[in-house]
């Protein structure tokens, strides 16, 4: 259905380009609403103001505002806790005489020919953020990498040659294991959690499949699965013998023994969002918390109890979108990615004091240790590579 309404979509503005229609901006349209995006960068927070006018045809598109209204909160969310911060007519400004290691609310009101818009969407940012340690790896284009917490690799599909690399991170050794071809091609997946195996998506009689590779053995191991599955979102288990995956074709959360191919329905729940937790004890949820009308995400812990009835746990809580999460081996420290502050930003939070750091401008990301991460960013203007960034936590 998606894919339809894009196309349809496309289709009408492609009519009303070859009529003579015109969809940009005028100086008249009035502002449909505001938004507003928080950057980190080098110690600064940049804001973003953005104002939109609504065209029946292309959807909101970005116009002029005469002023804005940008309103600040520390500490505390909700429209009745902001005072207005000042009034600007600039699309980007610096804020300053921010206190360190807070958190803070924003959102704007635009003004054009004396008319007011509401306040745009909240969102958040925090002074609390991390300098990298080091640059592991520089390459002209983006990759999408994976990384072992418990050894020295990474592993990523370089986009210019279609090679799968595995690199030993710490001394810089880089080994190609396979070159994408037509006939057969790899999707770096992640590491086990000993990270001795690497596992790898691919195509088999036009479904998705996967293997392994045995980093000591440098051999490919072909993983069967059971019959019939149609894998749609899937996760292995830190030992790799378990494979937790939600089936195109049936609804629930299944995990099938890859030693003993034994395939049994964990849970009948629709699962959209999950992993196995460290120990490969339980499944890790993401979902809408229930009774919130899905405004609020939350991270549930499910474990089967001796008599099979399923135990569920709350990790965590959080009142935007969030994804990719990840938590450190020994569970101190979790990664995930969020909209909170309107920009591609991962966030790192600590479990046991709650602290939060916010990274912006980033691709995507992992675990190297117990508090070391990688960070793919974004290029941004004047930047000649896409870097990947280690960090290291206090």
């Amino acid at each position: 259905m998606q894919k339809v309404t894009v196309a349809l979509i496309l289709l009408l503005a492609f009519i009303a380009s070859a009529c003579g229609e015109k969809n940009e901006p005028s100086p008249d349209d009035k502002i449909s609403n505001m938004a507003v995006l928080a950057r980190n960068v080098n110690d600064d927070v940049l804001l973003t103001i953005t104002a939109y006018t609504f065209k029946s045809l292309s959807g909101p598109v970005p116009t002029a505002f005469d002023t804005a209204e940008v309103w600040l909160s520390e500490g505390s969310s909700g429209f009745n806790n902001m005072q207005l911060l000042k009034t600007t007519s600039e699309e980007t400004l610096k804020l300053e005489n921010l206190k360190p290691d807070q958190t803070y609310y924003v959102s704007v009101k635009g003004i054009k020919k004396g008319l007011k818009t509401d306040f745009a969407r909240q969102i958040m940012f925090t002074t609390h953020t991390l300098k990298p340690k080091d640059t592991i790896l520089e390459m002209s284009k983006s990759v999408y990498m994976n990384s072992s917490a418990t050894s020295p690799y990474i592993a990523y599909n370089d986009i210019n040659t279609g090679e799968t690399v595995l690199q030993n991170w710490v001394n810089k050794q880089k080994q190609v294991i396979f070159k994408n071809t037509s006939a057969k091609s790899y999707l770096v997946k992640g590491f086990n959690g000993r990270g001795t195996q690497l596992f790898l998506e691919t195509t088999r009689d036009k479904a998705r499949a996967f293997d392994l590779y045995d980093i000591a053995a440098q051999k490919f191991v072909e993983i069967n699965l059971p019959t019939g599955a149609r894998i749609w979102n899937y996760d292995f288990s830190p030992d790799g013998t378990q494979l937790a995956y939600t089936d195109y074709d049936k609804t629930g959360l299944y995990i099938y023994n890859l030693v003993t191919k034994e395939n049994k329905q964990f849970s009948a729940d629709s699962f959209y969002s999950f992993k196995w937790s460290n120990d490969g004890s339980s499944i890790i949820q993401l979902r809408n918390k229930l009774n919130s009308g899905g405004a609020l995400k939350e991270l549930v812990k499910l474990s089967v109890s001796k008599e099979g009835q399923i135990q569920t746990k709350q990790i965590f809580e959080w009142a935007y979108n969030l994804e990719w999460v990840m938590f450190s081996p020994k569970d101190e420290y979790m990664l995930f990615a969020s909209d909170a502050a309107n920009n591609p930003d991962l966030w790192v939070y600590n479990l046991n004091t709650h602290k939060t750091w916010q990274i912006s401008d980033v691709a995507n990301f992992g675990w190297l240790s117990d508090k070391e991460f990688f960070v793919n960013t974004t290029k941004q203007a004047g930047e000649t590579s896409w870097k990947t960034l280690q960090y290291a936590l206090p």
